[in-house]
């Protein structure tokens, strides 16, 4: 057995050994695990979002497991009647949700291991992005900052926003190829683009809608004048490909838009834009902005000393100097954390208004996703700044700036953490058992349904006619039906032009009740009745351009060769 002696050199030696660039990785990994680890502690946070996620999760997982990749109807959704919520939704965080289930064999320890993985990606995101502008040390921390962040740490513990918390993890990622495309054009970069932003059109459409607005802004000022054609060929190809990549959602989501109910039927005020700015009013009674509100405050109490840097790099701007990377960076990242707390605020109403696909997100302080990003590395650029001014006469205003980041962080571990309401292991298991066969989000809901929603004892109901179920699956039905008059049979599930019913050879007539459900008009002899959710041609030609776009990125991936 080896002496703690030979265990402590051991292990300084091993630490001497890495370069500080890895050292600082480390950090950042280290730091966005243990922002985690309250999970480990008191439990799953829990909010209402909660039985949403996992009433998508919990049959997503069943659906590949029994070997349907990409699932096409949530069949146990609405007492069974089911709903077209996989159709819509953006499916990568459940894959990797599945992943981690098939993994550990528990969907606690998968939420745990799945939200743990989406920090520290998120955080090393911001660290290649800053790292672009700055030293590593610096780097590292913007990317402790961001794992910090109040809105970022609000995104899991408080709203539970499990899908966007994600997508705020592959944003960053899109933002460092944008910036090296604009510096170099690499091929590896425009695959990198490609690929980042094909993962957050498959993770958060709300935030790929917000966060295509950003990336165009921030590219238009970082590009290079002298080639900016050629950059902007890059950007387009990289975007292009992307949308190629993540095609298979994203066409189906089109196209069938006009299927569901969204927020065309009785819209739900709560989600209405109107009523989610910042800084829009300041009564508790409209608790989603009063929160944002405090969230807003706790932000700039913590990044307001990275304001020192936006004014000095204005400044050299106006003297028209020649400013260091840094400095152009920041002013780019100045102008990109303007833009979204302008966009996030009343006093860009008009444009939304306007904007029928903003509209669309619902929530204008979704834009305070990217304003955290933009602090957390302009702050992290400010630190030498702070440095220096420590040390002379003036350090009490670096004990100020120290003192109201400590203020910030303590807020979010008192209120935005500490408040959580958590689920213990067997809490979280009882929530999960109890969602099965639960109503889901009005908006999935298709548009031929109509309150009050049906409900149904049986699967089939014939009427006098005898009823023999042989197969009940999610996406394919199979009952008997006894000779008699030619009468109609009302099925336990909602219709959507999507369902086929055959009779042997023969199709069926297939259309919604007053209600929704779905009425197949049986014949007069005894019969088979075969029901299928079979996907339309599109859905195929989709799925081959997505293997196509992810093919062409690996292809860029290789280094090219130089020859001598």
């Amino acid at each position: 057995m080896a002496s703690p002696s030979i265990s402590v050199t051991t292990s300084k030696s091993f630490a001497s050994s890495l370069s500080p660039t890895t050292v600082h990785v480390f950090v950042v990994i280290g730091v966005a695990i243990a922002v985690m680890t309250p999970m480990l502690v008191w439990g799953i946070p829990s909010s209402r979002d909660l039985a949403n996620h996992f009433r998508f999760a919990l049959p997503f997982y069943d659906a590949i497991h029994s070997g349907n990749w990409h699932p096409g109807w949530l069949a146990d959704s609405n007492g069974g009647f089911g709903d077209a919520s996989f159709r819509f939704y953006p499916p990568a965080l459940y894959y990797v949700m599945a992943l981690g289930r098939a993994l550990t064999g528990s969907w606690y320890a998968s939420t745990v291991l799945t939200f743990a993985l989406v920090s520290v990606v998120g955080a090393l995101g911001i660290y290649l992005w800053a790292r672009e502008f700055t030293t590593s040390t610096n780097a590292m921390w913007a990317g402790i900052f961001y794992s910090l962040a109040p809105y970022h740490i609000n995104q899991f513990f408080q709203a539970l926003m499990l899908a966007e918390f994600a997508g705020a993890s592959v944003l960053p990622f899109a933002f460092f190829f944008v910036e090296r495309i604009c510096r170099q054009r690499r091929r590896r970069d425009v695959a990198g683009l490609a690929a980042s932003y094909a993962l957050l059109m498959l993770t958060h459409l709300p935030l790929a809608v917000m966060g295509s607005i950003a990336l165009a802004i921030y590219a238009l000022l970082r590009i290079d004048r002298k080639r900016i054609w050629s950059t902007l060929a890059a950007l387009s190809v990289s975007v292009g490909i992307g949308l190629v990549a993540s095609a298979s959602y994203w066409t189906t989501m089109l196209f069938e838009l006009k299927w569901i109910r969204a927020d065309n039927v009785h819209p739900e005020p709560g989600v209405d834009y109107h009523h989610n700015f910042v800084l829009s009013t300041f009564s508790p009674d409209s608790l989603n902005v009063w929160w944002m509100n405090i969230l807003l405050l706790s932000t700039a109490a913590m990044f307001w000393p990275a304001m020192i840097l936006v004014t000095r790099a204005v400044r050299q701007i106006r003297k028209r100097s020649n400013p260091e990377a840094f400095t152009t960076g920041a002013v780019a990242l100045t102008v990109l954390l303007s833009m979204t707390v302008f966009m996030s605020t009343p006093l860009s109403r008009p444009i939304w208004n306007r904007a029928r696909f903003l509209q669309e997100t619902q929530f204008p302080w979704r834009w305070l996703t990217i304003t955290m990003m933009a602090c957390s590395i302009l702050l992290a650029l400010s630190i030498p700044f702070w440095s220096r001014l420590a040390k002379t006469r003036r350090r009490s205003i670096a004990i100020l700036a120290c003192g109201t980041i400590v203020m910030s962080l303590a807020f979010s571990a008192s209120h935005i953490v500490r408040e959580a309401r958590w689920l213990s292991p067997p809490q979280f298991e009882q929530t999960l058992s109890e969602i099965p066969g639960s109503p889901s989000v009005y908006q999935w809901l298709p548009v031929w349904t109509h309150d009050p929603l049906p409900k149904m004892n049986v699967p089939v109901d014939a009427a006098h006619r005898d009823v023999k179920i042989r197969d009940w699956s999610p996406e394919r039905r199979t009952f008997h039906v006894n000779s008699g008059e030619p009468t109609e049979a009302r099925i336990r599930t909602f219709f959507y032009p999507n369902w086929t019913a055959m009779a042997g050879d023969r199709n069926l007539a297939v259309r919604p009740d007053h209600a929704g459900a779905m009425i197949v008009a049986l014949p007069k002899d005894a019969a088979y009745i075969t029901l299928e959710f079979r996907e339309p041609k599109r859905v195929t030609y989709a799925a081959r351009l997505t293997l196509m776009g992810w093919l062409f990125i690996g292809a860029l991936l290789p280094r090219r060769r130089i020859r001598n």
